[in-house]
């Protein structure tokens, strides 16, 4: 049965969650009707999703009415969304974080759920998280974005522990990264910290097969440490 408080990140849901990306984006910046949006490739870029996912949700503007694709033009917006509500019921626009706030919250989340989530975690979701390492490793090796790689990774550890608060505090703290991500694309982390994110995360997988629950808590330390730098 899915989860109804946090649908896991998947082809399914990606261009839901850009929709969604996007109509904060309208709304944040102040687009007037008439005005060009960012193109199909530059949203694809910033939100480090393919251009089909990107596409998708660009169509779903488009039969609600809310943009236009011109030939020539680019995606115009013919019309401005009402103000959006995310699902938790916390308007997003309302809450200025940064990114060492954001990474902060995400370590006091998952450290602090490593008893329940390793209770939870069955011996076919340890091994899932194996192959999205091993994943995760070709694309650092192959210089592509790993977004979708981690984001389901670290899902995968929060759904286990079954409290339907902590996923949905997770399902928020992803929001704000979307958000940044949209709205600050002047924002990048030291990619040096990526080229060895698929070792901490293997010692993440490692750990969780010996069901030790403090040997998790420091891979996950030291995963997410020392926090990553902001570059410009």
């Amino acid at each position: 049965m899915n989860d109804p408080v946090l649908p896991p990140l998947t082809r399914d849901t990606l261009a839901d969650q850009v929709y969604q990306v996007m109509i904060r984006y309208i709304l944040r910046t102040g687009a007037e009707v008439g005005s060009r949006l960012p193109s199909e490739r530059r949203f694809s870029e910033m939100l480090e999703v393919s251009r089909t996912v990107v596409r998708d949700a660009l169509d779903r503007l488009v039969v609600e009415g809310y943009v236009e694709k011109r030939v020539g033009a680019g995606v115009i917006l013919v019309q401005r969304p009402q103000s959006f509500e995310f699902d938790g019921g916390l308007e997003l626009d309302d809450v200025h974080a940064t990114l060492d706030d954001l990474y902060r919250a995400r370590i006091a989340l998952e450290v602090g759920a490593v008893e329940w989530v390793v209770q939870g975690l069955t011996a076919q979701d340890i091994e899932r998280l194996s192959v999205i390492v091993d994943e995760m490793e070709e694309r650092i090796h192959a210089g592509q974005s790993i977004l979708k790689e981690d984001r389901e990774f670290h899902s995968t550890l929060i759904r286990a522990c079954s409290n339907k608060v902590i996923i949905q505090f997770a399902s928020i703290i992803d929001a704000y990264f979307d958000r940044m991500r949209v709205y600050r694309p002047d924002i990048a982390i030291d990619g040096s910290r990526i080229d060895n994110m698929d070792v901490r995360h293997r010692m993440i997988v490692m750990a969780l097969h010996t069901r030790d629950v403090e040997a998790v808590r420091q891979a996950l330390r030291l995963h997410f440490l020392p926090l990553p730098q902001a570059v410009r």
